[in-house]
């Protein structure tokens, strides 16, 4: 078996020259007029008002409220029922020496969990009701 010569040039390999295609212009019409893309509006799907009283409710249990509001689109009420609870909550600690917070901290929880989820059902309807109205504010691409 013979191995190629390491240490001679390199040489492109002989090809027959082929002829090469011309170019013909052809004449391109140019629009006189601007072109309008026509935005084509995305389906919302709707939501349901079991997962998020369920996203509510389980996370509820941890001490983490507002996720079924976040879920319905509520992005405020959510984080505003987040950021709450642990301000009551830390609030309640601090009640506990007093042994006040033995009653105030299950209440606000309690609370807590009523409310969310009550609030993020409320907002699952009124999600589904706009969508079905076709008033929801859809995102659109243009294509």
């Amino acid at each position: 078996m013979t191995h190629p010569d390491p240490y001679q040039q390199w040489q492109p390999a002989q090809t027959e020259h082929l002829p090469v295609p011309v170019a013909q212009h052809h004449h391109v019409p140019v629009p006189t007029q601007s072109v309008y893309v026509v935005p084509q509006a995305v389906l919302v799907p709707q939501k349901s008002a079991g997962a998020a009283v369920a996203l509510e409710l389980v996370l509820g249990l941890f001490g983490i409220f507002g996720v079924g509001n976040l879920y319905a689109g509520r992005t405020s009420s959510g984080v505003i029922l987040m950021l709450s609870f642990w301000g009551l909550f830390w609030i309640n600690f601090l009640l506990l020496f007093f042994f006040v917070g033995i009653v105030t901290m299950p209440l606000t929880w309690i609370a807590y969990l009523v409310l969310g989820s009550l609030l993020a059902a409320r907002a699952v309807e009124r999600h589904n009701a706009s969508v079905v109205a076709g008033t929801h504010a859809a995102i659109t691409r243009s294509y």
